[in-house]
């Protein structure tokens, strides 16, 4: 007898466990088929499987969830309400499901229900900092930015913080608008977290691009800074300058902020450094001058002069306006003109102060890159380049960045077979960089056109161009594109054209522009001609013969309307031969205005702005 009560046991059981399986596993299937149907938009077909799930299962949340995210995706707010304060009946104090339901109210258009249900959260912690955090975030779901930031400072009452979610209601304020409101929540926790400047200039740049918002910003930390000098403070301030590009106004700031932090000239060297490499030269001088003159410069002083020393070349090169066509005259300068005297001055001074250094190295290349590029002294660049080899020996990147340079020297002198040897040393040496590289590969590639041999020229190019991010990458692209084309359509013209422009790069300019002209008249049909023409007017601009250029400049573009892709850089040089070669300002005025009408997509049209601003005496 008790066997067979066991034995019935044994089946009821296994029975019961099977059906609970089959139901189980009814459930799962139908549940996939919920979350399929939710996947593919059809939320009415997912409802109806969710309200049988959990008619079946009533205390299961995830089917509880998925029901109530399809009855709002349906807009069905009434079935959404009773849902929500079914689930509630269970659990009065969910602080979660009285926020969702506030919220479900608040879509409905009911915004009194929907308060008072966030009210209602509230009070059930009201110390509690996670329930502040809960409704604000779900009243920042329904864009109520202003009571979301309402409920932050409650939460700062309540819970006697003062502190309390600085960073979130920072954040909140700035997508509000409320930039003064943000920043003086961002300088709170700057100074709760000193350490985290960075952190702060990252989040606020996400509306200090603005300037108006830029300048509210700075006002505020100045209003700070008026209660209590921090350097973080300053600093703060500093970047904010910098951000706007006030270089004069952050070197005022930076000063200070050296004073405070003791850094002994640390801060404005960094400054310094920051502003010349923004290309503000005038406000990098003034700030390497302040750190020449300060007794503490220490170890820092060469490199403030060489600094100095530079900013100075490149004010002079800002200042030489003649540097965009008619520089460069047939005669070379000297350097007894005065326009880079004081930076050459002070790259000497720094070669009789520091011997044998890095600064003296240097100085020695500035000087031959002006003796090159602005006076055109082969002999004294040459030497110049030379003595940086014996200033500081074994330096393998300024050694290869010497050879390039010395390299075009030889080349400006015509002498190919040294220059190749210079570019070969560094196009082969596995210590130099790979820009370098480029650059002495470019170079071999120009030395093969100048001789005529395309083919070879070619083949460095495309090596080169291959790689579009290396330095060098553009420049070889528009040649390797030259020569393809006219290797193929106008061989003859092209080897007159490489001659000429060879001529050309050694300032030989009066035996370059008969070239050119000989190779227009004998082969008007080349590609090239519209390039030959360019080479003419920009050499003749050069030689000073201001109304031949401007007569070749107006051929070019009578003659190549449709076709030449220099049309732009033709009537913008026409312009700036009007302006800093004949001086003659009416036309000078007239010639970048038709650039402007005529060609507005041009590159050079923010330039051509400019000067016509200046050229009127406009004050904006």
């Amino acid at each position: 007898m008790r066997e067979r009560i066991s034995s019935l046991t044994v089946v009821l059981v296994l029975f019961w466990t099977a059906t609970l399986t089959a139901q189980t596993a009814d459930q799962a299937v139908k549940f996939r088929l919920a979350q399929t149907y939710e996947q593919a938009g059809d939320f009415e077909k997912a409802a109806r499987v969710y309200e049988e799930l959990l008619a079946r299962e009533p205390s299961n949340f995830v089917y509880f969830d998925g029901l109530q995210r399809m009855y709002m995706q349906l807009k069905r707010y009434d079935k959404a309400i009773i849902l929500l304060k079914d689930r509630l009946s269970m659990n009065p104090g969910d602080v979660n499901l009285l926020g969702i339901l506030g919220s479900v109210y608040y879509k409905a258009g009911n915004e009194k229900e929907a308060e008072a249900f966030w009210e209602k959260a509230i009070a059930v912690d009201p110390t509690n900092q996670n329930v502040y955090r809960i409704i604000a975030s779900i009243e920042l779901e329904n864009r109520l930015l202003d009571k979301a930031a309402d409920v932050y400072r409650r939460a700062r009452v309540a819970c006697n913080d003062p502190s309390l979610f600085t960073t979130d209601l920072a954040q909140l304020l700035a997508v509000s608008m409320d930039y003064a409101g943000s920043t003086r929540e961002f300088v709170r926790w700057l100074r709760q977290n000193p350490n985290q400047l960075s952190y702060v200039q990252g989040r606020m740049a996400s509306f200090t691009g603005k300037e108006e918002a830029r300048k509210v910003a700075m006002e505020v930390v100045r209003d700070e800074i008026r209660r209590s000098e921090e350097t973080r403070l300053y600093e703060l301030l500093g970047w904010l300058a910098l951000e706007g590009k006030s270089f004069s106004d952050a070197l005022e700031i930076y000063k200070k902020i050296d004073q405070l932090s003791n850094a002994q000239g640390g801060a404005l060297y960094a400054f310094a450094e920051r502003v010349y490499k923004e290309k503000a030269f005038e406000v990098a001088a003034k700030a390497y001058l302040e750190l020449i003159n300060m007794p503490v410069a220490g170890a820092r002083l060469p490199s403030a002069q060489y600094g100095y020393a530079s900013s100075l070349m490149q004010l002079s090169l800002l200042a030489d306006t003649l540097a965009w066509i008619v520089s460069q005259q047939e005669i070379p300068e000297t350097e007894s003109q005065p326009h880079y005297a004081g930076a050459l001055a002070y790259f000497r001074k720094i070669i009789a102060e520091y011997p044998r250094t890095e600064f003296s190295a240097r100085s020695y290349y500035q000087i031959g890159t002006l003796q090159f590029e602005r006076y055109f002294d082969l002999d004294g660049a040459l030497n110049s380049f030379g003595q940086v080899e014996r200033e500081l020996p074994g330096n393998p990147m300024l050694h290869y960045a010497v050879g390039l340079k010395i390299g075009e020297i030889l080349i400006a002198r015509g002498d190919t077979a040294r220059a190749a040897a210079r570019f070969l040393q560094t196009v082969d040496a596995p210590d130099a960089t790979p820009d370098q590289q480029d650059e002495a590969g470019y170079r071999l590639a120009e030395l093969a056109y100048f001789g005529g041999d395309f083919d070879s020229a070619i083949d460095r190019l495309s090596e080169i161009s291959f790689d579009t991010k290396a330095d060098y990458a553009n420049d070889a692209l528009q040649l390797l594109s030259f020569l393809q084309e006219n290797t193929l359509t106008a061989k003859a013209a092209l080897t007159l054209f490489a001659r000429a422009d060879f001529l050309g790069r050694q300032r030989k300019l009066s035996e370059a522009i008969p070239i050119f002209q000989q190779l227009i008249q004998d082969y008007p049909q080349a590609l090239l001609v519209d390039d030959a023409l360019m080479k003419v007017a920009s050499l003749q601009a050069k030689s000073g013969r201001y109304q031949d250029a401007l007569e070749s400049y107006q051929r070019l573009l009578n003659s190549f309307a449709e076709t030449s892709i220099a049309l732009d850089r033709a009537q913008f040089n026409m312009a700036d031969i009007y302006h800093h070669g004949l001086k003659d300002i009416p036309k000078a005025l007239a010639a970048y205005e038709k650039l402007l009408a005529d060609y507005p997509q041009s590159v050079l049209c923010t330039h051509a702005r400019k000067l016509i601003r200046e050229l009127r005496g406009d004050t904006l």
